[in-house]
């Protein structure tokens, strides 16, 4: 409805004449559709905004296994190698998943946490969201033997080739190509059986600053998730390690 002047004019006098409590109630119960509306904009460009303000694109997606990196080598591990790649870490990141722990033998404390790991594990791989590994050897084993690592023997040539001084550090391990396992842990084969070949699939790391602090006994692996869309930003990765 188009109201006159006049009635303007008066409109305007008696929301004047009203009290704040009483403007306040005017404006809510006319303006109430336009007021949510316009905090619900609010709301979404603040969001927009921060997200903008916040968000870091993955450069690689990292996980320890069975390893424990302190507060310096984690730092090494992640946000030393945006700046190793001349990228801002405010605008980009390693997205690294830390404590995850496999194991064959979990005793009944440890068991739900190795059964966790597990799973994330394998939907991060599955999702093709992990790429590089740090493991102990119980990791390495599990993991090799499991199919999930890249062989870097074939991978890591031409131009995606590691340092030529580095190449002695190539491990090579075992990868279940088929097993009986499910019939022995059903009752149905007494012997356990499996078709296997070898791979160099991971590189030996332990002696290298960044894991210093940890047990000299304990020997520690990098390897490549067989899946990783990132291959040339994985063996980059490699190759800054080995660097450190």
């Amino acid at each position: 409805m188009i109201l006159s002047p006049e009635e303007k004019a008066a409109n305007r006098a008696a929301f004047r004449a009203m009290s704040l409590p009483q403007k306040a109630e005017y404006v809510f119960a006319y303006y109430k559709l336009a007021l949510v509306l316009a905090l619900v904009a609010i709301v979404a460009l603040g969001s927009g905004a921060r997200y903008l303000l916040t968000h870091k694109n993955p450069t690689l997606y990292f996980a320890c296994v069975n390893v424990v990196p302190d507060e310096k080598a984690s730092t090494s591990l992640t946000t030393g190698f945006i700046e190793h790649l001349g990228e801002s870490p405010r605008r980009t990141e390693v997205v690294c998943y830390p404590d995850l722990y496999l194991s064959s033998n979990a005793d009944s404390q440890s068991h739900q946490y190795a059964y966790a790991s597990k799973l994330k594990l394998l939907a991060s791989i599955d999702a093709e969201q992990l790429d590089v590994v740090l493991m102990n050897q119980e990791a390495y084993d599990l993991l090799s033997a499991s199919g999930y690592l890249l062989d870097l023997g074939e991978t890591c040539t031409g131009d995606l080739a590691l340092p030529s001084s580095e190449t002695y550090r190539l491990t090579t391990n075992t990868i279940v190509l088929s097993d009986n396992m499910v019939e022995v842990e059903l009752g149905e084969a007494d012997t356990y059986e499996a078709e296997t070949t070898e791979a160099a699939n991971a590189l030996m790391v332990s002696d290298l600053s960044p894991f210093a602090s940890l047990p000299d006994d304990e020997p520690l692996y990098l390897g490549i998730i067989g899946n990783t869309p990132r291959l040339q930003t994985s063996v980059a990765y490699l190759a800054y390690v080995l660097s450190l």
